[in-house]
């Protein structure tokens, strides 16, 4: 399977780490005197001077002293900063119980950047029992205090429904204010929000609008959708939806740099270029992008861009089917069926086709179907075997629909057995793909009541699916 759409919007807030003040670039004697003679404000200066960098080479070790030394003194901003390097092991070990302990030194202060990181604490579970309520009470604190995208924050747990009761109207009320007062992260949810017609009425335009005021102030999330968006609709401008998406990416968006791959490799706002596809899905991919792997699995399979490598493909779809990437199931079961990787294991391929199979992969289910059916990579299983290519079938797997027949119709069969059969087999026909003479023989074996019977059943499977 390939991915052929680009990523969609999702109502998930983007959880941000409150950022700091602009860093000195050096730290002069009187500024270190007046740090070490108890100066808060010139310890946080020491600090944020040696995390950007003293005379090239920054110092985060020298930087989390500081830190902690303003933060021990009570120091909000110092104690918001200290607990996101806990958080994150720069400077010091990473330790998010640590970290909490800061947080709640400046929260119950008051400090609204340390209200809002508390608040993702406990929606993380970072240090602390993870805690959607207690999250929800101290984001309102944080807007109460002034923090703009503490109020994105509840305007997207409101529309998702997490740690309040799902209300559309207040996800956009938060979200309104939080753009008002000038959160990004607000003006992106605003987008999504009119994009997908939640709690108001979609509104193509009044996305675009959101989206672009996020993505003039380089927000790369929302140069991603705003250029996703433009590139979706009729008379979108494909250039400028090119141009943002391009934008994104250079902000390493992973989402964009997939979508620039997908859109080169189909030829879409840009010229057809499977080799800058691939170029694309390979950024993509070492940005995070794991459904990158398989489309990039699929040039080095089809050779397209790429010099065709069958191993390579598997490689790829393989690893992304173990970082759960579904549609890259099939692709790897039959990557170990077909041989790829020597030597072939059907075990494995088995494996991944049931994966594949309970994801609803209609390929996969008759292929599993097949494999337990035939005993190849475990136990032979007629029963399991036809349970899956019955599923398979339904869906409209005629393929699936004639292997079922064959099974159902073997030396172990009974007389129900060839009923079905025939069933599936006039099932086949009647889409379209004549089983030949193995349905013609096997109507001789039953009487003509049985075979009335099986193309009753026919008629009324073809109605329901």
């Amino acid at each position: 399977m390939l991915y052929k759409a680009l990523p969609g919007t999702s109502l998930a807030c983007l959880f941000v780490l409150i950022a700091n003040t602009p860093w000195l670039r050096a730290v002069d004697n009187a500024l270190l005197a007046r740090a070490r003679s108890g100066d808060v404000s010139a310890m946080r200066r020491v600090a944020q001077a040696y995390e950007s960098g003293k005379d090239g080479a920054a110092n985060p070790v020298e930087a989390a002293r500081w830190y902690e030394r303003a933060a021990n003194v009570g120091d909000p901003a110092a104690q918001t900063k200290i607990a996101v390097l806990y958080l994150q092991g720069v400077g010091v070990t990473k330790d998010p119980v640590e970290a909490v302990r800061y947080l709640l030194r400046a929260a119950s202060g008051g400090y609204g950047p340390a209200q809002y990181d508390l608040g993702i604490s406990y929606v993380r579970g970072d240090g602390v029992h993870r805690d959607l309520g207690e999250a929800v009470r101290w984001f309102r604190e944080a807007a109460g205090n002034g923090t703009a995208d503490a109020e994105a924050v509840l305007g997207a747990m409101y529309a998702n429904g997490e740690g309040v009761p799902r209300d559309y109207r207040m996800a956009l009320e938060w979200n309104h204010k939080g753009a008002k007062h000038g959160s990004l992260i607000a003006q992106c949810n605003l987008g999504g929000l009119y994009e997908l017609g939640t709690g108001v009425e979609k509104d193509p335009r009044e996305a675009e609008r959101w989206y672009r005021k996020a993505a003039d102030r380089g927000d790369a999330r929302c140069q991603y959708r705003l250029g996703r968006l433009l590139v979706s609709q009729p008379d979108g401008n494909k250039a400028e939806a090119i141009a943002y998406l391009q934008r994104a990416a250079d902000g390493n968006d992973s989402q964009a740099m997939f979508a620039l791959g997908l859109l080169h490799e189909i030829g879409k706002g840009v010229k057809q270029d499977y080799a800058q596809a691939a170029q694309w899905y390979r950024k993509a991919s070492a940005a995070g992008s794991h459904e990158a792997l398989v489309n990039l699995g699929f040039l080095y399979e089809s050779g397209h861009g790429v010099p065709e490598d069958k191993a390579e493909a598997a490689r790829l779809y393989i690893e992304a089917a173990e970082k759960g990437i579904a549609p890259a199931y099939r692709n790897a079961a039959e990557a170990y069926d077909k041989g790829w990787i020597m030597p072939r294991d059907y075990a494995k391929a088995r494996y991944w086709y049931q994966q594949g199979a309970m994801t609803g992969d209609i390929i996969a289910q008759e292929r599993l179907g097949d494999l337990l059916y035939l005993g190849l990579g475990g136990s032979r299983d007629r029963e399991e075997a036809v349970r899956w290519l019955t599923s398979a079938a339904k869906q409209g797997n005629t393929s699936a629909a004639i292997n079922l027949g064959k099974v159902l119709s073997d030396e172990s069969a009974s007389t129900a057995d060839r009923v079905a059969a025939v069933t599936w087999f006039e099932v086949a026909r009647l889409r379209g793909q004549d089983p030949g003479p193995t349905l013609t023989n096997l109507k001789q074996q039953l009487s003509r009541a049985e075979t009335d019977e099986a193309l009753q059943n026919a008629t009324e499977l073809l109605a329901m699916h």
